[in-house]
Parts: structure tokens; C-alpha cells; sequence
């Protein structure tokens, strides 16, 4: 899980590609992968008539046609071909489907998404693919650099953050990378409407002094030291968690966001928890690194395609 040997790019032919690659070009320096597959997933059907009967010489079928396309790409913005196992592929099918079978196929450990330009209009088919891939997924815009400095952590002391954390401490051992982590808290003020500022006072004071024995308790689980990896906290009346994340990131100058991805299933369909969904969104620039559960999401996709 906290290996990168497998890593998959999807690359949709926009601007967008650019940012992808330089950025593989810094994990391939970093992570040491076995390999890095650039993909791209075409639909025939989706060409317009009036484009392919632009072309009534081409013999190429049209898979071959974009390949070469995406292979030119690589071949000039991929610096690393020489040192990491490149595979480019093109695969037809939809979008979401193809890309979690080919990750689920190949053992992926690490699927590097854009937030922006690749998928505008399509904002539902990387939300899908976050939701299913069982694949860790890194997501970042065209303002990202290549670079991991500071690595924020979401904290809430449950066996999904334990696993964040380790996954932290892999990154801080292929990077340097500083670690904090941020836990966000609500009072239960609602049980007190006739509570008095003082009292409201006194009972954050009571949850902060629980927050941090649970982290104690949580430090020495791991073996890490809660001195170096500091953990601060903050309140949410608002339900706005993903807000508070995003913003303590941007006060600590945090350069990615790590957040346990936590799944459920609701009838039919596997669910991506709000906070790791609102951090996804197009509007917030900072990298976010969820990390997943193999054995959980693999669990859910057995249940549901069987």
C-alpha cells in the first residue's frame, strides 16, 4: 500500500497533459516506480462525422492514430523513459470503467489525476473514478509544482488516518517532507441551549484536552514521535470540514493534502466521503493525496459487479 511500483497518468490530449507530465517526471525522480503508464480512453463513436469525413484517406484505425499522438507526447515531455518502465496505452470503452479495470488488471498503487482542465464539463467521471479506483490517487491543477515540502494531514484517530499517516511518513522518507496534521472537531452544543459563553468555553477546553490524549494515544500506536509530526485543532459549527482543511493547509503552507478516503455503500452505489469529495473540487488548488483502502474498495467492487 505504501509502495508506488505501479503508477497509471490518464491523459485526456488537453493543456492539461503538460502539467501531468512534468509531474511524473518529479515522482519518477522520487518514488522510484517500476513503471508509469500515460493512458488514454476513446470512444469512436464520440468523433463528429464531420471531423472523420475530414480524414476519407485515413487508413490507420483510429486507436493507432491517437496513440501515436499521446506517444509523441510522452516521448517529448517524459524525461525518464530510460530509468522507468513507460507504457503508453490507448484503450476504448468508457471512461470510468476502463481506467478502474485497467488499475484493478495491472495492480496500480498510485493514479496521478488533474482537478481542472482535463475533465471540465466532466467533473462526475473523476468523482467516479475516486469513488471506485482502488488505486491511492493524487490529484493536482496546472498551478501545481513538482514538489512535496509539507504534507498536511487529516486527523481523526481512526484506523483511515492511521493508514494516512503511514503513507505520510512513506512520503517523508522519498521526499524530506515536513508532516503536520489538522483535526477537525464539533461540540455538542446542541445538548446545551441554555449554555452560557463561559460553559461553551469550558467545554471546547474539555474536548481540546481529549483531542490531545487521543493523539497521544495515537503517536505511540504508531511509533511516531508527536513532537516532530504536530497536530493542531480546530471547530467546526458550520459542517464544514473541507473548508477548514483547505484553509489551515493554506495558513501552513502545506503543498499537498493527505486524507484517508472513507467509502460507503448506500443501495447500489459506492459513495466518497464529503470531505474527501469538497477537497477534490476544481476550486481548490492545493494537491490532495487520498489514500485508500485496497482490501475495502476491492471489497465494495466484488460485492456490487459480482
Amino acid at each position: 500500500m505504501y509502495q508506488f511500483d505501479h503508477i497509471l497518468v490518464p491523459l485526456d490530449l488537453t493543456e492539461m497533459d503538460h502539467f501531468l507530465i512534468r509531474y511524473s517526471n518529479f515522482m519518477a525522480e522520487k518514488f522510484n516506480p517500476k513503471s508509469i503508464t500515460f493512458m488514454h480512453v476513446v470512444r469512436s463513436y464520440d468523433i463528429p462525422k464531420d471531423i472523420l469525413s475530414s480524414f476519407p484517406d485515413m487508413d490507420a484505425p483510429l486507436v493507432d492514430i491517437v496513440k501515436e499522438e499521446l506517444q509523441e507526447k510522452v516521448d517529448e515531455r517524459f524525461k525518464h523513459q530510460q530509468d522507468v518502465k513507460t507504457i503508453v496505452t490507448v484503450e476504448e470503452g468508457y471512461t470510468t470503467e476502463t481506467i478502474v479495470h485497467y488499475t484493478q488488471k495491472h495492480n496500480i498503487t498510485l493514479t496521478l489525476m488533474g482537478k481542472k482542465i482535463g475533465y471540465q464539463g466532466r467533473g462526475g467521471v473523476v468523482r467516479k473514478i475516486l469513488t471506485i479506483t482502488p488505486s491511492s490517487v493524487l490529484l493536482i491543477s496546472e498551478t501545481t509544482q513538482p514538489k512535496i515540502e509539507h504534507i498536511m494531514v487529516r486527523m481523526d484517530f481512526s484506523k483511515i488516518a492511521a493508514i494516512s499517516m503511514k503513507m505520510a511518513l512513506r512520503l517523508n522518507e522519498l521526499t524530506g517532507a515536513e508532516i503536520s496534521c489538522h483535526h477537525v472537531h464539533k461540540l455538542p452544543l446542541k445538548y446545551f441551549p441554555q449554555s452560557r459563553p463561559e460553559d461553551d468555553e469550558r467545554l471546547q477546553k474539555h474536548v481540546e484536552k481529549f483531542n490531545n490524549k487521543e493523539y497521544q494515544k495515537f503517536a505511540k500506536k504508531l511509533k511516531i514521535d508527536e513532537k516532530s509530526i504536530p497536530c493542531t485543532w480546530s471547530l467546526d459549527l458550520e459542517n464544514e470540514e473541507a473548508h477548514i482543511l483547505y484553509n489551515q493547509a493554506l495558513n501552513i503552507q502545506a503543498d499537498m493534502i493527505l486524507i484517508g478516503s472513507k467509502i460507503k455503500s448506500e443501495l447500489a452505489d459506492v459513495i466518497l466521503d464529503t470531505t474527501s469529495e469538497k477537497l477534490a473540487g476544481p476550486e481548490k488548488n492545493i494537491p490532495v493525496f487520498l489514500v485508500k483502502d485496497r482490501k475495502q474498495t476491492l471489497g465494495f467492487l466484488e460485492t456490487l459487479f459480482d
